[in-house]
């Protein structure tokens, strides 16, 4: 699948968004319609905005999306947090702007700052914590666009092997996540490692969490070398590719 899209997204800069968009919009219209000869351009559009893609997905993954919104400010806020990224890398604006994607608030009681999952496509939860400071709105935005995208690209092409029920935890202590979802956290971390240093903080601030991104790709690529048997051509190809970003 990587190399019909110029590499994967976040991290080869030769990546085909479009590409890849059109690709999943075609299988989304045939998993709700039938088979689509040739799909007209709005068509492709229609299947590609929030809303439907989540209610093709509830068509196989049916899973409640949490009620809400943010608020007009927070909105903003989220609009400057990608703005900011796609100008500290360029290269990154086309994947930062052609997927819509919509912001809800994190349902009280939960710990997570922020949080996405492969039942929501193209929905993002941000907790009240996330918009403390202008850098770790950025992270959260970017952590969660990268899992956006890799969604998309399981999408086309699974990253571990059909009824695969091996489980690990997480370097954070995050327990009860597939193979898959290993290599998402592996795939942000990536990403990351790259907007950090562009980052307008305070040096100490930028080394620790550097220090900590290394240490926490380091801790997924190890529990990935021991789950490799539950992965799919294209999750060798991804775990492959990561590693060489890390090298």
């Amino acid at each position: 699948m990587p190399g019909h899209c110029g590499g994967w997204p976040f991290l080869d800069d030769e990546h085909a968004p479009q590409r890849l968009l059109t690709a999943v919009a075609c299988v989304r219209l045939a998993r709700r319609d039938g088979p689509h000869p040739a799909p007209r351009p709005d068509a492709l559009a229609a299947v590609l905005t929030p809303g439907e893609a989540l209610r093709i997905r509830a068509l196989d993954l049916p899973r409640p999306l949490p009620a809400g919104t943010l608020a007009p400010h927070q909105r903003a806020a989220v609009s400057a947090a990608v703005d900011l990224i796609a100008r500290l890398i360029p290269a990154w604006a086309p994947l930062l702007r052609s997927l819509p994607l919509t912001y809800l608030p994190m349902p009280a009681g939960r710990s997570s700052i922020s949080a996405s999952c492969f039942a929501w496509p193209q929905h993002i939860l941000l907790s009240g914590a996330a918009f403390t400071d202008p850098a770790i709105l950025a992270e959260q935005a970017l952590h969660e666009t990268c899992h956006q995208w890799l969604y998309l690209c399981e999408e086309l092409a699974p990253l571990q092997q059909p009824g695969c029920t091996q489980r690990v935890t997480l370097p954070s202590g995050t327990s009860g996540r597939s193979p898959a979802e290993l290599l998402g956290a592996a795939h942000v971390t990536r990403g990351l490692a790259r907007l950090w240093p562009l980052l307008d903080v305070p040096g100490p601030v930028r080394d620790r969490r550097l220090a900590h991104l290394t240490a926490y790709t380091r801790g997924c690529l190890d529990l990935v070398a021991a789950n490799r048997p539950f992965l799919t051509a294209d999750g060798h190809a991804l775990a492959d590719r990561i590693l060489e970003a890390t090298s």
